[in-house]
């Protein structure tokens, strides 16, 4: 969960603002905010430097096909060569769209290595844009806030915006965020780099890339996120390392996997695919996984879910789009008074 939040400038040199959970903040440029920001810190840019766009997407179409889809779509209203924009499309149809330029992309992560990076419009979009709310003011431009938006400098604008508060904007922001309610750029190429946690989940990814990369097929029954699952998920992971290799499993099995994995595996898409599942189901403890399988193949988990209700995956899947994934269900059905879904989740950009 982020802790704070930099709000870039539309000018290179322009004043930049840093929200914090608490509602403080401060201005000043973007490298001295950046700098007493901490490392939990997610990045706001202006709507000037990202365009977006609504998309047509038949429901067959998934993984990387959307985002090419994406970029057919909608080359004819786009100036910039297609090579040089990051893309990024959301879940359902019409699929909400945002493009940024690359260097864009780049030039914030030179400045902070954010754990997400978003759009104002798209971050503000718990607002509404309707004409009782109306578009905001924000670092001298005028947002509209949602999907699609945009911002535009306020010497362009024919409002003026509101203007709101820090503690209101910080309020208004991290709510939005929080629910998972905007998209991450930081997708594809521009996935931040994995860092695992020691809870079970992570656990549980660590044994599942042992198992994959080692050539085993495995099926979990009844897997949950509990303490003890993920310790016999471990051990049977340290097992198979052993069995394979002749050799003690190390402590940092997964870590050992990366390194002696076949040439034609991938287990960094593994990672980071398990990556996005697991922080999802942490946002829903009602769901749990019965099934679980890696096809490295096409890059792809699989899985049998337990759903508390039918909404249930709908809210997965908006929190699994968040991340920069594609879930695709084969629908929910009830079955012995459970309800139960098989599911394919594949990260953008991945095929």
């Amino acid at each position: 969960m982020t802790d704070a939040l930099l709000i870039w400038p539309a000018e290179p040199d322009g004043e930049a603002l840093l929200l914090r959970r608490d509602g403080t903040a401060r201005r000043g440029t973007l490298e001295a905010l950046a700098a007493d920001a901490g490392p939990n810190i997610s990045a706001i840019l202006p709507g000037q430097q990202v365009r977006s766009f609504l998309t047509d997407v038949p429901d067959k179409v998934r993984g990387a096909d959307r985002t090419r889809v994406a970029r057919f779509a909608h080359e004819d209203r786009i100036a910039a060569p297609l090579d040089t924009l990051h893309v990024v499309v959301g879940a359902g149809d019409p699929a909400p769209t945002l493009m940024v330029a690359r260097a864009d992309m780049d030039a914030v992560l030179a400045v902070s290595d954010s754990v997400h990076i978003y759009a104002d419009f798209d971050a503000l979009g718990g607002l509404g844009s309707d004409t009782e709310s109306g578009p905001v003011r924000l670092l001298g431009r005028v947002v509209t806030p949602g999907l699609p938006g945009e911002a535009v400098d306020a010497d362009w604008s024919d409002v003026p915006g509101r203007v709101l508060d820090d503690a209101s904007l910080a309020r208004a922001l991290f709510s939005h965020l929080d629910a998972n309610g905007a998209l991450d750029l930081r997708t594809g190429p521009y996935r931040r780099r994995l860092q695992w946690q020691a809870g079970p989940w992570g656990r549980v990814a660590a044994g599942l890339l042992a198992c994959a990369a080692l050539g085993t097929v495995l099926s979990l029954a009844d897997a949950r996120a509990t303490q003890a699952q993920a310790d016999a998920l471990g051990e049977r992971a340290r097992a198979l390392y052993t069995q394979a290799t002749g050799e003690a499993a190390p402590a940092n099995i997964a870590r050992a996997v990366r390194r002696t994995a076949p040439a034609d595996a991938d287990p960094g898409a593994f990672l980071a695919l398990s990556d996005a599942l697991f922080g999802a189901l942490s946002e829903h403890p009602g769901i749990r996984i019965e099934r679980l399988s890696f096809d490295g193949s096409e890059n792809a988990l699989r899985l049998r879910l337990v759903y508390p209700d039918f909404e249930a995956a709908g809210a997965l899947e908006r929190s699994v789009a968040a991340r920069g994934a594609a879930f695709a269900t084969g629908g929910v059905r009830e079955q012995n008074g459970r309800y139960v879904g098989d599911a394919a989740f594949q990260l953008e950009g991945t095929t």
